[in-house]
């Protein structure tokens, strides 16, 4: 048995001789214990230990049944961002650990989809349908990022963190299914961000909301001065790949849009007006 991984009873797993599963308080310095006995520490990707570590710090980490997976001669399989991050949270948790993987089994960890957050949701509201629970779900972050004023890197987005946001937020299922009802040919923003966008703005006012996201949606009785024709159109190219524009870039064009609409201006719009300019603020405000 290891000298270094310790195991109180030394549970075997029914029908796989040779392998020990137990759940463990893994402490900091337990965890330090083990990756320097680790001979093989694979590159380290430190946004994700960072994200691991804040989802510690924020009491999101349950025992799950996702384990610590360690090879027979104490090779750390899987779980070495897991034991990264509860050193630097500074705090232990409990999580499952199984012992005596043949570690030939590697090349075979991991190779399934990771669950998304739009995944997360369908099984929190498995009675949603499938399309609205996606673009919930992904306008998520989006809505995060407007929260910001599009400042600062995007960060990835915990599972809990989506969860929460939704039920903090239950119109969110209206906007996608008011925009899921729009003709689906020629959309001129994925279903995801499009929620994000209605949802920022019906907090400032729904009717215009309303009005403002189908007349982008649908292009029906606009001008070609109107701030929701002239971004409808940007962004129909870019579907188009006429152009490319990174996300950040068409929900800002989108905010500005509407910002010339609130101001009184919504019929007096121009591609110059709408497009960003090389000296555009960094933070922009939803009016």
């Amino acid at each position: 048995m290891s000298n270094i991984i310790q195991f109180k009873s030394k549970p075997q797993v029914f029908g796989a001789p040779g392998l020990i599963a137990e759940v463990q308080l893994i402490e900091p310095e337990t965890a330090a214990q083990w990756l320097r006995a680790n001979q093989h520490n694979r590159p380290v990707r430190r946004r994700h230990v960072e994200f691991l570590a804040g989802e510690i710090r924020d009491g999101n980490w349950q025992l799950n049944g996702q384990a610590i997976i360690v090879s027979e001669d104490e090779e750390i399989l899987d779980g070495q961002h897991r034991l990264l991050a509860i050193i630097e949270a500074g705090i232990a948790i409990k999580t499952l650990v199984i012992y005596g993987i043949n570690k030939d089994a590697f090349k075979t960890i991991d190779t399934g989809a990771v669950r998304s957050g739009p995944d997360a949701l369908a099984l929190w509201f498995p009675d949603a349908n499938r399309g609205l629970t996606k673009a919930v779900g992904s306008a998520v972050n989006y809505c995060l990022r407007m929260e910001m004023g599009f400042r600062g890197q995007s960060t990835k987005v915990s599972n809990t963190e989506v969860l929460s946001y939704v039920s903090a937020h239950p119109s969110l299922w209206k906007c996608a299914e008011i925009l899921q009802g729009y003709p689906r040919d020629a959309r001129p923003l994925s279903l995801g961000a499009g929620t994000a966008a209605f949802e920022m703005f019906q907090r400032k006012s729904e009717d215009i909301a309303e009005e403002f996201m189908r007349r982008f949606y649908t292009g029906e009785r606009l001008g070609l001065k109107d701030a929701e024709y002239v971004l409808r159109q940007m962004l129909i190219k870019d579907a188009q790949r006429l152009t490319s524009y990174p996300m950040d870039i068409k929900l800002r064009m989108v905010v500005k849009a509407w910002n010339w609409c609130r101001r009184g201006r919504g019929d007096e719009a121009t591609r110059q007006a709408i497009a960003l300019g090389p000296h555009e603020p960094d933070r922009l405000v939803i009016l």
